[in-house]
């Protein structure tokens, strides 16, 4: 990551928040409307993508602690290498 990316880095994890957000609030919308099952687990991955996103916003938006952050903890290679391929498979099964 280059300091002089940082503003990208800062609108594409806001357009990212603010998709996640959509997805939510579609796929909750969904859930309500039809009650189907598929509907209810597309709400709940877009949660996740939701909270991922958050995290990514959050690292892109302080350089300093992103460099201070521990890579090889579990949570991280866990969040990163787990849950988001599963999240985007999910949202692409949908």
């Amino acid at each position: 990551m280059y300091a002089q990316f940082y503003s990208i880095r800062l609108i594409v994890a806001a357009l990212m928040i603010l998709i996640d957000l959509y997805s939510v609030g579609l796929w909750t919308y969904a859930w309500t409307r039809f009650g189907s099952l598929s509907c209810l687990l597309l709400a709940l991955a877009s949660v996740g993508a939701l909270f991922l996103a958050l995290v990514a916003a959050a690292f892109s938006f302080d350089l300093a602690g992103m460099k201070r952050f521990d890579p090889t903890n579990i949570v991280y290679g866990f969040s990163y290498f787990v849950l988001e391929p599963a999240v985007a498979l999910a949202a692409v099964v949908g």
